[in-house]
This record gives C-alpha cells, sequence and structure tokens, in this order.
C-alpha cells in the first residue's frame, strides 16, 4: 500500500485488526518495477569508535559501541533483526504481532528466548508504551518514522531509529543495513542482499523461459469479515507476475484504486482465478472457501487450487529476508509440473 499517500498508522492497523496480525499487508512493488523515491533511505558508515547511522527520516545517529538492547516496534523488524544477528540475544521487546509471528513461525522453535521477552511496548496501531519501553533502558528503540509515532520516545530521551514502508524489496534492503551496521555486523547485510538478488535473477530467469503465461492468482489478503484482494502498486501484485501469473485484480477487469481493496465475491466469480492465495492476516484457511457453496464453481476451487501464505521466519505476503522463498513457493504453485528444489531452499535460509 502507498504510505506516501496514506497514513502508515491507519493502513498498518488495518492489518493487525483480529490479533493474528502482520507487518505491511502485501504492498508496494519491488524487483523489477521503477522504484519510487525514498527520502532518506537508510545509509550507514562505521569506524573503529563509533558507529553512525542515517535512517529514513534523515536524522542520524551515533552509537559509541555495538547495540546491545533493542525494542522493535514495526512487525517485521524483530524476526529481520533475529535474522541479522544470528540470535534473539540483543533483542529486549517487540510488538505483539511480532511475537505472535514468532510464536506461531519456525523462529521461536529456532530461537525459543524470543518467545520469553515483553510484547506490551505498544499498541495495535503502533503507538509506543514509553513507560514500558523506558523500563528496558534500550539502547535504541526502531519505530515507524510518523512523528507522532516516534515523538513520545524521543521525548522521553530514548534513542529512536525510524523506518519508512513502501512496499518494495529494497525497504529490507535499507532496514537490513541499518541493523546490521548499529549490531555490528555490516557484512550480514551484504550478505543477505547479495542471496536475495541470485534468487531474484533465478526467478526472472525461470519465467522469462516459459513458453506460455501461467494462471491468474489472486491475493485475498482478507477473507473473514470483507474480501480484500491485492489491486496495483502491491508488493503482492509484483511477485504474481514475477513468476510469470496474471494478477486478475490489476488485469482487464481490475479493481479501483491501489493497495488492499474491498470486493464482493460475485466479482471473484467473475474473474475465475485459477489460483486463490489467502495472506496471513487472518484465520481464513482453504478449507473455509472450500466448504462455501458460493464459491464453487471458481476454477480455483474446484481444482483445489487454494493456498494459504506460508508463515516461515515470517509471514511470507510481505517483503521480508525471506521474499526469496515466497518467489519459489508461488512459482512452484503456479507451474507444479517444474518444481524447484524449495525444500533445500529453506534449509539454506
Amino acid at each position: 500500500m502507498r504510505v506516501d499517500d496514506l497514513n502508515r498508522r491507519t493502513v498498518l492497523q488495518v492489518f493487525v485488526a483480529g490479533g493474528s496480525a502482520a507487518f505491511l499487508a502485501g504492498c508496494g512493488a519491488a524487483g523489477g518495477q521503477p522504484a519510487a523515491s525514498t527520502s532518506g533511505s537508510a545509509t550507514a558508515s562505521t569506524d573503529s569508535k563509533s558507529i553512525s547511522i542515517t535512517d529514513q527520516r534523515g536524522k542520524t545517529v551515533t552509537f559509541t559501541k555495538p547495540v546491545t538492547r533493542v525494542v522493535t516496534i514495526p512487525m517485521p523488524a524483530a524476526s529481520l533483526l533475529v535474522a541479522i544477528d544470528g540470535g534473539a540475544d540483543h533483542l529486549s521487546a517487540m510488538h505483539n504481532a511480532s511475537w505472535v509471528a514468532m510464536r506461531d513461525g519456525v523462529m521461536g522453535t529456532m530461537f525459543p528466548r524470543a518467545l520469553e521477552l515483553p510484547h506490551d511496548v505498544a499498541t495495535q496501531d503502533f503507538t509506543p508504551n514509553v513507560e514500558s519501553v523506558r523500563a528496558l533502558n534500550p539502547d535504541v528503540v526502531i519505530q515507524w518514522s510518523d512523528a507522532q509515532l516516534v515523538a513520545p520516545l524521543e521525548n522521553a530521551g530514548l534513542t529512536v531509529l525510524g523506518l519508512k514502508y513502501n512496499g518494495r524489496q529494497e525497504d529490507v534492503d535499507a532496514w537490513a543495513a541499518m541493523f546490521a551496521a548499529m549490531l555490528g555486523k555490516p557484512e550480514r547485510a551484504t550478505e543477505l542482499k547479495a542471496h536475495s538478488d541470485k534468487e531474484l535473477a533465478e526467478i526472472k530467469s525461470l519465467a522469462a523461459g516459459r513458453a506460455s503465461a501461467g494462471p491468474s492468482i489472486l491475493y485475498l489478503n482478507r477473507f473473514t469479515g470483507g474480501l480484500k484482494a491485492a489491486a496495483a502498486d502491491t508488493y503482492n501484485d509484483f511477485y504474481i507476475k514475477l513468476v510469470g501469473g496474471t494478477n486478475p485484480a490489476t488485469g482487464k477487469d481490475p479493481l479501483p484504486g491501489v493497495g488492499m481493496v474491498g470486493l464482493d465475491v460475485e466479482q471473484v466469480l467473475k474473474w475465475d482465478p485459477e489460483v486463490i492465495l489467502l495472506g496471513n492476516f487472518d484465520a481464513a484457511m482453504p478449507q473455509d472457501i472450500y466448504s462455501d457453496p458460493v464459491w464453487q464453481s471458481i476454477s480455483a476451487v474446484r481444482s483445489r487450487r487454494v493456498y494459504r501464505v506460508p508463515l516461515g521466519g515470517y509471514r511470507w505476503d510481505p517483503p521480508s529476508q525471506e521474499s526469496p522463498l515466497m518467489w519459489h513457493w508461488l512459482s512452484d504453485i503456479a507451474f507444479p509440473a517444474a518444481r524447484s528444489e524449495l525444500r533445500g531452499k529453506v534449509t539454506e535460509y
């Protein structure tokens, strides 16, 4: 979703409603699409005495040594920090939705200490619980860069790194660069980006080598309590097209607007998608669609090609350190006769 056009607090609150939440509901373009200008993109520089980082507000903060106590409020930040650091020892607390993702995914199994950490540091809409955060005495707090979210923390004397989100893989690269620098491990950001770039090139090569277009794939960010589909300018639209599929929500009969757009089942019936993806932003499962009489005539239902997007080290819907796994998984879903070595790639990641 284009959060430069909308208030991020309002946009992201939609994604955490119902407690089954995740960060950044699949949003924005990436990879092969032109990148929107992002002011204050992250840069980091280090020397033997200090670490200076310019956050995505354009504000520079300096640490005298690598940080050891980090509180994260944006939902993707906790898992990304652990992935870069190789453990949860330097994570002090996180947003509850981040904690839920760790509990329900593999991250909490790999790093059980993370599940013991406080996760009451912010409300659903990312408003910080300043007293809870101060009690942890963090070296730095990671927060969305909206002034109303940062100001209470800085007014309390806390050091804040502000993040912005445009729904692109480049967001992950920028955050990783900041996190790796402040942890004293800048090489980790370089490593992650190189790996991601390699996998992106592989997926593009596979798609370019196919003789025909892939199936129509509809991504539903919400199923329970009202349908929402990934329309124009979403990360989900990007990866559907990346693997060689088509997105009916941006095709000949597109949904109006950008981001996650509401629709009714009659529109889905009209599109008749061949594959339906259920996002990790509510509790819907394929069986919920299979058992609903209204959906029985849709191609994806008749061929049993309804899938819930995986939750690994983090949810695979939005851009993250595991996005290449989402690209390969979706490629396998779209083209089952040419499956990749996904299990091996998961183990590698």
